[in-house]
């Protein structure tokens, strides 16, 4: 299941965004001979200029068991702004034994070391979808009385807490959204918390806590809730999950119809699941069958459609945020997720 999601990835992500790759060469395109120290990520950047094609490649071709080991020799056909690896392996060369006394023991290979891929994070106010945390306090008022609060604000907390807050502290401030329910089984999972922005401590006087307001993603108001206060991810650097999961898009941060590239949306799986920021995701759904082809051949089961790839960036509890970076189609609130694995 996990490979044919892949192969129709690579297909349809390459239909969509060849418009963006090289002109078309000729004939059967420009074949391109491995050499030592080459990688996918490489050959990509260099041929398409897009160093993050490299799964489409290796999802073309799972006899690639790890997409940095290629081979010096192997050949690589560059044609309307897509690579295709040329199926003609040469022989791996033996390592020659080495003599210790009376016996031989084969020379161990040299480990290839991956080359790690980042891409930039827009997902600082994603957000999370609230379970089983607790506040820690709420916004009670400003030194004004203005209604709407911003950067560099003066504001007076309510911590539940006073023993664990100190000078210097930040925290983040979020609001509540909606419920969120499965979209499979229509059971609750928690409340869509947006995030606001971030404060820190300046103050302590009794029982209360002076804080001032640093970066702001949304307006602030009295009443928002304070939370611990992640730091902003810049980068992510891509992982393969040890386990493939299989889930569902069950919300997205920005409240419209459908989602695409850049967007952020949310997951039904998270830390309890082994997720770990940087995972990188494949969006898929069922493909529908029309009623003609129905008649025609009877009931036929078809891979699934690949709409595009993202990638995690905060997982919690049983849920995570997630930062959509390739779309072959609009994705929706139900589509299907699979994390991508070794």
């Amino acid at each position: 299941m996990t490979q044919t999601i892949f192969r129709w990835l690579s297909l349809l992500i390459l239909l969509t965004f060849m418009a963006t790759a090289l002109p078309a060469f000729a004939g059967d395109g420009q074949i391109y001979t491995i050499k030592k120290g080459d990688t996918l990520w490489d050959i990509s950047q260099r041929f398409i200029n897009d160093p993050y094609y490299w799964p489409n490649v290796w999802a073309e071709n799972p006899d690639i068991t790890n997409p940095h080991l290629i081979f010096p020799g192997q050949k690589i056909r560059i044609l309307d702004g897509r690579l295709e690896i040329i199926p003609a392996y040469p022989g791996v060369k033996k390592n020659r034994p080495v003599k210790t006394g009376q016996t031989t023991t084969p020379a161990a290979p040299t480990p290839k070391t991956e080359k790690a891929v980042t891409i930039r994070s827009t997902g600082s106010d994603a957000g999370f979808i609230l379970t089983s945390e607790k506040p820690l306090g709420t916004l009670v008022d400003s030194v004004d009385n203005r209604v709407l609060l911003t950067q560099n604000d003066l504001v007076f907390l309510k911590m539940k807490d006073l023993n664990r807050v100190a000078v210097g502290d930040s925290y983040g401030l979020f609001s509540r959204g909606k419920q969120i329910r499965h979209p499979q089984t229509d059971k609750p999972i928690g409340i869509m918390m947006y995030n606001l922005g971030k404060l820190q401590v300046t103050k302590i006087q009794g029982g209360t806590v002076i804080a001032k307001i640093g970066q702001v993603f949304r307006e602030i108001t009295r009443g928002a809730e304070v939370f611990a206060y992640t730091p902003q991810r810049k980068e992510l650097t891509l992982k393969r999950a040890k386990v493939a999961e299989h889930g569902y898009i069950i919300a997205a941060r920005d409240e419209k119809d459908g989602q695409g590239a850049g967007d952020i949306i949310f997951i039904d799986h998270g830390r309890d699941d082994g997720l770990v920021s940087g995972n990188l995701l494949y969006i898929s759904r069922p493909r529908k069958v029309s009623d003609e082809i129905l008649k025609q051949a009877g009931a036929i089961e078809l891979p699934d459609e690949v709409l595009g790839a993202a990638v995690i960036i905060e997982p919690r509890g049983r849920t995570s945020s997630a930062l959509i970076i390739k779309s072959a189609d609009t994705m929706y609130i139900g589509d299907n997720i699979t994390t991508a694995t070794d």
